[in-house]
């Protein structure tokens, strides 16, 4: 049976949350810059930068994270971090195995 990388689970959910850490950083500049124009412009650059990492994570996530037996990349994801738990293929049904579980 093949198993999915655990560091490919890792870095999805690193790049998810960079992107809404960007998104965050953007929202108090456009707070903090109603006095500030530039403070505006910057907010706007990181909001499109922001996408990035969230692009990256969809990549990731169809290409890594699919399940290694049926290869399905229209219904079956995992993303999971906890390896006591698994989860199932909706297409085939099997379990999708990380690298670290049993």
């Amino acid at each position: 049976m093949q198993r999915l990388k655990r560091k490919h689970a890792k870095l999805f959910w690193a790049l998810f949350w960079v992107f809404w850490g960007l998104e965050g950083a953007a929202w108090a500049l456009r707070l903090a810059g109603e006095e500030h124009p530039w403070l505006l412009a910057a907010a706007s650059w990181i909001t499109i930068l922001a996408f990035l990492p969230l692009l990256g994570a969809g990549v990731i996530w169809r290409r890594r994270l699919q399940c290694p037996n049926c290869h399905d990349r229209e219904r079956s994801g995992s993303v999971r971090l906890n390896p006591k738990k698994t989860d199932c293929c909706k297409s085939c049904g099997q379990p999708i195995l990380f690298d670290d579980q049993i």
